[in-house]
């Protein structure tokens, strides 16, 4: 298998290999609790404007989302995955734009599946990889500077038998990462040290999530 690590919002072609984007602060954090409280798709979109003219298509949608990190106006979450474990998102759709992880994925075709991942579930996007049997796997680091993503990338190739890092260095990286540090530093209501601390964790079983072409583009989460 051929491991390659990206960084940024264009991740390469990868026409017959698996890709993996990867968002640990925090917009696949987020979508792994929404899916954990039982949402049922979530629907990735490239700015406000998009998000509002799907909910038309799907009004009982809710959006979550953020422009430099904070809360988008009238939509009902930020990037929060502490918000998110709160809310009863059971059975309903979301509709999502961030900065990084949203953007990259919207940018990942052509490859012939995507994953989209965290720290809490790169265990189970490794697995799920691995079933596939590819030649090939990109993993895209989707923040175009920062080290968590690429630490959660390190830790994937490592699981995937590549070269790469610890669980212990990957959580370290990322507590100790610049995007982080907002978070502790308390400069704003919905900048929380809690969505560090929900990112910066591995979880042995969990779940993957793909992303599948449907009518829209949509990320769903895989059976445990």
């Amino acid at each position: 298998m051929i491991i390659q690590i990206a960084q940024g919002h264009q991740p390469p072609p990868n026409p017959d290999g698996v890709t993996v984007v990867i968002d640990v602060i925090r917009a696949f954090t987020t979508s792994f609790y929404a899916f954990r409280g039982g949402a049922s798709r979530i629907l990735p979109v490239p700015d406000p404007q998009a998000a509002f003219a799907l909910r038309e298509r799907y009004p009982d949608a809710l959006l979550a989302g953020e422009i430099d990190a904070l809360p988008i106006e009238g939509f009902q979450f930020g990037n929060s995955p502490w918000e998110i474990s709160q809310a009863n998102v059971r059975g309903r759709t979301l509709i999502m734009r961030t900065t990084n992880g949203v953007t990259a994925t919207l940018n990942a075709r052509p490859c012939a599946a995507l994953f989209v991942a965290a720290l809490v579930n790169a265990a189970a996007t490794a697995r799920a990889i691995k079933k596939l049997v590819p030649e090939k796997v990109v993993l895209v680091a989707s923040h175009p500077t920062g080290d968590e993503d690429v630490a959660c990338a390190e830790y994937i190739s490592h699981l995937l038998g590549g070269s790469g890092i610890t669980q212990d260095e990957a959580i370290a990286r990322t507590r100790n990462a610049r995007a982080a540090q907002k978070f502790y530093a308390g400069t704003h209501p919905r900048l929380r040290a809690v969505d560090i601390d929900m990112a910066a964790q591995c979880e042995a079983e969990g779940f993957a999530m793909r992303v599948a072409d449907d009518d829209e583009l949509t990320i769903q989460a895989l059976p445990a």
